[in-house]
């Protein structure tokens, strides 16, 4: 697959992310937790504080797409590496008594990690 189109279609979800999770933060949170209201405000800071990681992650994404294979092949690298640990905190988070999340909630960031897979494996120009 193409590393640009793969770029951007991550880069893309990845922005898409920052702007709904601080957009919908406060009825995420009522929807994905089930704890009192200390805890619920903690985990609103949160989604406030992911959303501009998610935001320069996806921009960088993007801005990046005209990169030779090579180092679009190392920025794919990057991606598939750090989804490693985050796929063990998913599994530990829907795990929880306190929370509605399941291994589903998370099917995007399956999508993103096979597309990186697949386009590292077999890029093309």
């Amino acid at each position: 697959m193409k590393t640009k189109l793969t770029l951007t279609i991550i880069g893309t979800i990845m922005v898409l992310q920052a702007v709904l999770y601080a957009a919908f933060a406060p009825s995420a949170v009522d929807k994905m937790f089930n704890v009192g209201e200390e805890a619920a405000q903690l985990a609103l800071m949160f989604q406030y504080a992911i959303s501009p990681a998610f935001l320069m992650i996806g921009l960088m994404l993007l801005f990046s797409r005209g990169l030779a294979i090579d180092d679009a092949k190392k920025l794919l690298l990057a991606i598939i590496i750090a989804y490693l640990p985050l796929f063990g905190a998913f599994y530990h988070m829907a795990s929880l008594p306190f929370t509605n999340m399941g291994i589903p909630d998370f099917a995007i960031d399956f999508v993103m990690f096979g597309l990186a897979v697949f386009t590292y494996l077999k890029p093309k120009a």
